[in-house]
């Protein structure tokens, strides 16, 4: 297979990894109005929604794994690597339903935060990667 053939599929690859990231990016904005929500007093109602919300953005990462699998194979065709993982840290959903309070509110609200800001920073290591990829089938075509 002839290397632009190669860095075609690798930039495919990362395209379909930045949709993936995209859409647990806007699952957790959506999870995190409604922990701003539920942290003014929403109550179980809002609750709920919000872990539905972080239901949601967990599918789209675990979709994004194996997108990134996918990603990984056609990177290491051309040599090069992805800079880092993406951790899933997002549990508690009996505790932040059933037993709602102030307490368990701010601390999944912190980690919807932090896993959007990792997902952020993910998506950014993945365009200067398709940045790179571009540079080389320019320089090839």
């Amino acid at each position: 297979m002839s290397r632009l053939q190669e860095l075609n599929e690798a930039r495919t690859a990362a395209t379909h990894v930045i949709a993936r990231i995209d859409n647990a990016i806007a699952s957790l904005d959506s999870a995190s109005s409604w922990g701003f929500f539920d942290l003014l007093g929403g109550g179980v109602f809002s609750s709920f929604i919000k872990r539905e919300k972080i239901k949601d953005a967990n599918s789209d990462i675990r979709g994004l794994s194996a997108s990134l699998q996918v990603l990984n194979k056609e990177l290491e065709d051309v040599h090069m690597h992805l800079p880092q993982e993406i951790s899933n840290t997002m549990t508690d959903t009996m505790f932040d339903i059933w037993f709602d309070n102030i307490f368990t509110d701010v601390r999944v609200q912190g980690e919807i935060k932090e896993s959007l800001r990792k997902l952020k920073d993910f998506r950014m290591s993945v365009i200067e990667i398709i940045a790179q990829l571009d540079a080389e089938i320019r320089a090839l075509t």
